[in-house]
């Protein structure tokens, strides 16, 4: 009998790292970790290094952690929703997902600490939030896309308290957060049937596909109306950067939703998310753009 407890070992050490690359989301861990580290290089290139690599290394372990705990709760839902992922289909057990997510918030923390207060305290909170978020969203599934919208933002403003600048990448931080809640929203859409069983309200829920669809794009058509007013406002070292990359970020993602609108497959789900992970490698070039001279 294979129980959640004795994952099934078909292919030895090589298939238990694939399991827990795919448990942490290894592709949105690495791009955290080069955010982190871009943000600090772009508000001071001659910071020391060891900030940028801290901060790269506080924000994959977060994001990791982050990952792992979210399956180890959602485990019931994801059997529904997500059946390939390494909890359900038993490649991993769930306290291999509860220990690994242990060791990676801690590690996050013990990282930030050479980082300052207001950075350990930032890392901190994130990690409280992030170890209760499945419990949140069985409160409130919009208050959980808010929260992890949120945390998603520190991307970028985690190195801006780094090097002492809090407030100057405060748009970019905005962006992010807008962008993910949008995200969020469509990401509900797919996971309806496991929320719905589970009683976890999201816009898709409660008010139908075709609603939250227009909240996403509503998000969307804000942040790219917000695009050549940033340029007219705000101080940038490199506004044709911004401008380039940011454009082509919202291109990126609303191909994506475009094509998972009009026919919601798996394959055509599976695209959304390639689609909508080098739309934030493109994000997190762009804004790096809207660095303020120093």
């Amino acid at each position: 009998m294979i129980t959640p407890s004795s994952p099934h070992d078909s292919g030895g050490g090589k298939d238990l790292v694939n399991a827990f690359a795919q448990l942490f989301r290894l592709p949105v861990a690495i791009l955290a970790a080069l955010a982190g580290f871009a943000t600090v290089y772009a508000l001071n290139p001659t910071a020391p290094p060891y900030q940028s690599v801290l901060t790269a290394t506080v924000l994959a372990c977060m994001y990791a952690a982050a990952c792992a705990i979210n399956d180890y709760w959602d485990l019931d839902k994801d059997r529904i929703d997500h059946p390939e992922r390494p909890l359900p289909s038993q490649r991993l057990s769930p306290q291999q997902a509860y220990w690994a997510a242990v060791t990676l918030f801690i590690a996050a923390l013990i990282a930030a600490v050479p980082l300052g207060t207001y950075a350990l305290l930032l890392v901190a909170v994130s990690t409280v939030l992030l170890w209760h978020y499945s419990h949140l969203l069985v409160y409130n599934g919009i208050l959980g896309n808010g929260i992890v919208a949120a945390i998603v933002a520190t991307l970028i403003f985690l190195g801006s308290v780094v090097v002492d600048r809090p407030f100057a990448m405060l748009y970019p931080t905005a962006f992010l957060f807008f962008y993910t809640l949008a995200k969020e929203i469509v990401w509900d859409i797919h996971d309806a049937e496991g929320d719905r069983q589970q009683g976890i309200a999201t816009i898709a829920n409660q008010l139908g596909d075709r609603v939250a669809f227009l909240f996403a794009w509503g998000l969307i058509d804000i942040l790219i109306g917000s695009i050549p007013i940033a340029l007219l406002l705000l101080p940038m070292t490199s506004p044709l950067l911004f401008a380039l990359f940011s454009l082509s970020m919202m291109v990126c993602l609303g191909m994506g939703l475009i094509a998972y609108q009009q026919q919601r497959s798996q394959r055509a789900y599976e695209s959304l998310i390639g689609l909508e992970r080098l739309s934030m490698l493109l994000g997190v070039i762009g804004m790096l753009g809207t660095a303020p001279p120093d």
